[in-house]
């Protein structure tokens, strides 16, 4: 990304410009992002970089008033329209962010991760079904691919009735106790930049053993006490750090059986504004699904979600025992 935050030193480190990739379809649900996009650039001083992945081939394709659909030699207009159509939305932003629009080619998800790499992007936002809101029990195609592929972590704004707001107060972290899963926090404390800034809630679901397993340390059935302490050590050593950084920090360990009912439970609890983990789903595997926990979060919350794909690249690609987030 762009610009990161330096959790060990307790310090930001920041480009000039930090930029938020805000891809568009045409449709009303995908604009639902922008107030999320412009708030949060407007915060961190970011870029917003409005974009189109223009196809050949469209079942619906963008109309914009005043520009006729084909020129004179009978050639379709749809370029024309869809640019028409970013610099129209760029142009009904709010004063005081910076924006800059792209009309790409190619295929949508691996196009928008190249975009995101090329730019420097420190995030993309957007809605996680596909143009018009048809409603789907999967994430739309493009959103469920990006989220296997894109470099950086992507916010995705769910189709609320009620709407999502752009001031977010109550950030849940899941964590397992790995660094892969603790690779989200410097971008929760990217979205949790605000005045006064967002409190990080970090939790870490204690999963009790099976009836009549006997497991070292716990030779009482059902007994999570050794666990519980061990996740609350480990929790208040990353709320020290986090704190040093110049973050509201609070943590909860929880007890469940089923980790990603508990995650959403809390969440909804608590009121959160955002749910922000990592998933440790396998690139090489030929699947759209993410990680279990992650991805039946992702896809039964109401509540928006940071959700972060870290390379294999950069850290050991293994599940340790506890959160599979």
């Amino acid at each position: 990304m762009a610009g990161h935050w330096d959790i060990g030193r307790g310090r930001t480190l920041m480009s000039p410009r930090d930029v938020i990739l805000v891809p568009l379809d045409g449709s009303d649900l995908a604009e639902r992002t922008l107030t999320v996009a412009a708030a949060l650039a407007r915060r961190r001083g970011s870029a917003l970089r409005l974009v189109h992945v223009h196809q050949r081939v469209a079942a619906d394709a963008i109309h914009v008033e005043g520009l006729p659909v084909i020129d004179e030699h009978f050639r379709s207009l749809g370029r024309n329209h869809e640019q028409a159509y970013l610099e129209r939305v760029r142009d009904r932003l709010a004063a005081g962010v910076s924006t800059s629009v792209a009309l790409l080619d190619g295929p949508p998800a691996t196009t928008l991760a190249d975009d995101a790499r090329m730019k420097g992007a420190a995030l993309i936002v957007m809605t996680t079904h596909g143009r018009g809101g048809i409603e789907r029990a999967l994430l739309g195609s493009v959103a469920d691919e990006l989220l296997r592929i894109s470099p950086v972590p992507v916010l995705l704004v769910r189709d609320g009735r009620g709407g999502v707001s752009s001031h977010f107060r109550r950030i849940v972290v899941p964590l397992d106790g790995s660094s892969l899963s603790e690779r989200i926090l410097e971008h929760a404390l990217y979205l949790a930049h605000s005045d006064p800034p967002a409190e990080l809630i970090l939790i870490n679901v204690v999963q009790p053993p099976p009836r009549g397993k006997w497991i070292a340390n716990a030779p009482i059935e059902g007994n999570t006490a050794p666990q519980e302490e061990n996740a609350r050590r480990y929790l208040d050593g990353v709320a020290r750090r986090l704190t040093a950084a110049g973050a509201r920090v609070q943590a909860s360990v929880l007890v469940a059986s089923d980790v990603a009912s508990a995650v959403l439970n809390f969440a909804r609890d608590e009121n959160a504004d955002v749910i922000a983990l990592a998933t440790h789903g396998r690139s090489g595997l030929k699947r759209l699904a993410l990680g279990s926990v992650a991805d039946r979060v992702v896809r039964a919350t109401t509540t928006p979600v940071l959700v972060l794909r870290p390379w294999e690249t950069e850290g050991v690609d293994t599940l340790p025992a506890g959160l599979a987030v």
